[in-house]
């Protein structure tokens, strides 16, 4: 059986690669308005009815993650290097489609030009037509082909038009027929790269365009992403540096002005020498002005000269987020109390159904009262990632990032940090995984350190349990916001801030290195797919609601079982004592409770405090189950209510507004989540680096909680 075709998409970062793709393949991979989103390859297989010839095998086509050009300077541009040369054990492609942006095509065409020397088959998507045609910038296909040489199919990948005129060009595409390597040549004008490539290819190893590749990465120091091999590596050391620099200018001007001639070639093309975005960094210099602007950024520009503003762009950044935290806090409330009222009518009918007994208790008190009120927090959840996906396609988290960059480079973080910096607020983990676009490794494993500090979405079921439960949540503040979601934008505020100084800390003792300037792409501004990012919601929450019904189900009745026994006789408790107290984790919560006292919290917190180790969002889980079986005997109510009206044995508040919030500040700053660890050993190598992130977030988590409660206390707050 012939086996099927595989197919690169390759492009520049932000370009429409994984809609395309996902049009394509059917898959549903996270896209977003900004560079960075994808930082390993994604495989799947050609679903579009018709495309292939009848009995073959449908093409597999690999996402890969966008670069200007194959010089990598990362990992994330590593991996598409490595995939499209096929170095490093990496199946080579038997063919690329090459994703264009119609409307910024001069700054595409350099990396058309790498693509057009790999020797492979190539298919170009011209996407973004749309874009291009309100800029006044209509190319048209049949042109830009003649003047490529290759197959070029107009598409928009917002909507899907042109899909089925490429899906078609791609299933005529046949395995390992190869085509002729396209270079371009040097001239009298370039005797430094003349000369250099003349001495390389005298050898055995480096010819054609692997010779130039990895002079490219000889120039930038960057022989170790290429693969280069020991011999390689020899036969680039006898060149003086001072050629190989002048070689590489000489390289970068010669395909810019093949860049320019192809330009020529299309009428309707603008700016054809000007359009010059980022530069392939081994020669290139980043044009500036407006003659340096792509024709589709001329509207976006003017909405730029107010958001991203020196004084009026942190403004607005600050008022986006609290008014996005107010909108979670306030319009999930009322759905929140339909699903607790659902839980407890829930509960109470299997009580009734099933009348007492252990299982009884284990569904009850166990599962519905732990997984239970872990659901009650999806609205809030699903809210979150909806005003994260409407920032992201519109095109302003490019924004934000440019505005936080400011203050990351005059404490010396890295710029290229931020994304995945903001990308922690839903999640840490993919979060880590995106510090692939970093390029210097301790500029990475700072950021990964910093990642865990963002609160994620697991914290937000905790924040707004406490929230509700011992502040007056719905009280008027400023207008119209209030004290909830003022106090749940504080909690955001205080874990990005902290993040940026903790890692302008590591970065000038543990991981000192110099701070590269950010050349960042500030996307044009567009109109978010509605339909998209509600997917992306619905794939997020779902993904929180399989947790729950997973590794949380799964964690409630290990925490059950160890709340339930040893079993005690009513009559053996002391006065004021409860059954859970003589519990295996009753007692393990009792030991830890000395500790405990001093950041305002009880055994009952501790226990909760264990079970968050596993996942974060567990404490909620948890305290529900602790409160179950407590409280046994009483009606159902819901958990925000119940720890509202705890008392101790004097009859005070079992807990304040002081303990509830040290004990927020403990979840700002603690690493409970032992994915995020496996995550860190894995992209880190070593496990030295989750050690110290576990060890050092738990004792900065324990030692800013004691000095919200005691200072609070020393200021009569307590």
């Amino acid at each position: 059986m012939t086996r099927p075709v595989r197919v690169a998409v390759a492009g520049n970062p932000n370009v429409g690669k994984t809609s395309l793709f996902n049009l394509l393949t059917g898959s549903r991979y996270k896209v977003g308005n900004y560079p960075g989103i994808t930082v390993e390859t994604r495989e799947g297989s050609l679903r579009a009815a018709g495309a292939t010839a009848a009995g073959a095998p449908a093409p597999v086509l690999v996402d890969l993650p966008g670069t200007y050009s194959l010089t990598p300077f990362a990992e994330d541009e590593a991996v598409a290097f490595r995939t499209l040369t096929g170095i490093r054990g990496e199946r080579r492609p038997d063919a690329v489609l090459l994703v264009l942006d119609a409307s910024n095509l001069a700054r595409n065409l350099y990396l058309a030009l790498q693509v057009f020397e790999l020797g492979l088959p190539c298919v170009v998507a011209l996407n973004m037509v749309d874009l291009a045609r309100d800029a006044g910038v209509g190319v048209e296909p049949e042109l830009l082909a003649a003047a490529l040489g290759v197959p070029v199919v107009a598409t928009v990948a917002r909507t899907g038009e042109g899909l089925d005129e490429l899906a078609a060009c791609l299933g005529q595409l046949e395995p390992g027929a190869g085509t002729e390597p396209r270079l371009v040549e040097p001239g009298a004008d370039q005797p430094a790269l003349r000369g250099c490539l003349a001495e390389l290819e005298a050898g055995a190893e480096l010819r054609g365009a692997r010779a130039r590749w990895l002079l490219a990465a000889e120039a930038a120091g960057q022989l170790e992403l290429c693969g280069a091999s020991p011999v390689e590596r020899e036969q680039l050391a006898r060149l003086e540096p001072g050629a190989v620099a002048d070689a590489i200018r000489e390289l970068v001007e010669l395909r810019y002005a093949e860049v320019d001639r192809l330009l020529a070639e299309l009428p309707t093309a603008e700016l054809p020498a000007a359009e010059r975005g980022p530069s392939d960094r081994a020669g290139r210099s980043k044009l500036a002005g407006d003659d340096s602007r792509a024709p589709a950024m001329r509207r976006s520009a003017k909405i730029d000269a107010v958001l991203t503003h020196r004084v009026l762009g942190p403004l607005t950044f600050l008022l986006v987020m609290a008014l996005i935290f107010q909108s979670i806090f306030s319009w999930a409330d009322p759905i929140m109390g339909w699903i607790e009222a659902g839980v407890g009518a829930l509960s109470g009918l299997v009580a009734d159904v099933l009348g007492p007994g252990l299982f009884t208790d284990l569904l009850t008190e166990g599962v519905l009262a732990g997984v239970g009120n872990v659901v009650v927090f999806v609205p809030q959840i699903a809210l979150l990632f909806l005003f994260i996906g409407l920032l992201e396609d519109s095109g302003y988290m490019a924004r934000a990032a440019f505005i936080i960059d400011r203050l990351m480079a005059r404490v010396g973080l890295n710029g290229k940090a931020f994304v995945p910096l903001l990308s922690g607020y839903a999640c840490a983990i993919p979060a880590i995984m995106s510090t692939r676009t970093i390029s210097s490794f301790k500029d990475r494993v700072v950021t990964i350190l910093m990642i865990p500090y963002m609160s994620c979405s697991a914290r937000l079921p905790v924040y707004t349990l406490l929230i509700g439960a011992l502040f007056v949540a719905n009280a008027r503040v400023l207008g119209p916001f209030t004290s909830g979601g003022l106090i749940l934008l504080s909690m955001y505020l205080l874990s990005t801030l902290s993040a940026l100084a903790l890692g302008a800390i590591y970065k000038r003792t543990l991981l000192v290195s110099p701070t590269p300037p950010l050349v960042l792409e500030l996307p044009p501004y567009r109109l978010p797919r509605v339909r998209d990012t509600l997917r992306q919601v619905w794939d997020r929450t779902a993904d929180f609601l399989r947790d729950a019904g997973t590794i949380i189900l799964a964690v409630t009745i290990v925490l059950w079982g160890l709340l339930s026994f040893p079993r005690v006789d009513e009559a053996e408790l002391g006065p004021g004592e409860t059954a859970i107290e003589h519990s295996v984790a009753g007692r393990v919560g009792k030991a830890l409770e000395p500790a405990l006292e001093p950041i305002g919290q009880d055994w009952r917190m501790g226990i909760g405090l264990i079970g968050s180790f596993a996942a974060r969002e567990v404490m909620v889980s948890t305290l529900g189950l602790v409160y179950g079986i407590e409280n046994a005997d009483e009606d159902d109510a819901p958990l925000r209510e119940v720890i509202r009206e705890a008392e101790a044995e004097d009859g005070s508040p079992r807990y304040t507004k002081l303990s509830g919030l040290a004990l927020m500040v403990f979840f700002v700053y603690a690493c409970q989540c032992m994915s995020t660890l496996a995550v860190v050993r894995r992209e880190t190598r070593s496990w030295r680096w989750p050690a110290f992130m576990l060890v050092s977030m738990t004792v900065i988590a324990y030692l800013a909680a004691l000095v919200v409660f005691q200072g609070g206390r020393l200021l009569g707050l307590g």
